[in-house]
């Protein structure tokens, strides 16, 4: 009986504890003052992001939010030269190519959380004007862009 007992307690344990599958939280006040989940393993729409993202109690971030994850890319960063900004800046003029990218591509990461090279991030604001199309940081420049909310990148959700 004891050792029934004591299994039931160790499974009990476990459940409660959430596993393995818990999600790991990034957690540093220098991004937004927000608590940043691990990169999505798979490439999604937008609306599968914003899907995920609240499946887990969070939100995706939006555009100056995700700008003050980019680093080694002056212009891009959040209150860098790039004028896209949340709300009041997300119509297609904001983007300007020059100051919205760096040049070359050369930096090791652009990302303050490690984002590799080849790595889109979906952010939840929407291109003004078109409700098809949404912002998004592309990390092998530091790049603001924008893309068709049917096109396939990665989420990392915000709390």
């Amino acid at each position: 009986m004891t050792k029934y007992l004591m299994i039931l307690a160790a499974l009990f344990a476990l459940i409660a504890c959430g596993g393995d599958d818990e999600v790991k939280w990034v957690t540093d006040q220098t991004y937004a003052d927000l608590e940043w989940s691990p990169l999505s393993e798979k490439l999604m729409t937008w609306q599968a992001a914003m899907d995920y993202c609240e499946a887990m109690g969070a939100r995706l971030p939006n555009i100056d939010e995700l700008r003050k994850i980019i680093i080694n890319c002056p212009g891009s960063t959040y209150g860098g030269a790039c004028p896209v900004s949340a709300p009041d800046c997300l119509n297609s003029d904001c983007r300007k190519h020059e100051d919205c990218r760096c040049g070359d591509g050369s930096a090791d990461s652009y990302s303050a959380l490690g984002e590799g090279k080849n790595i889109w991030l979906w952010s939840s604001s929407s291109l003004v004007g078109s409700t098809n199309v949404a912002w998004n940081v592309y990390f092998s420049y530091g790049s603001v862009n924008y893309s068709n909310k049917s096109s396939y990148d990665h989420a990392r959700c915000v709390r």
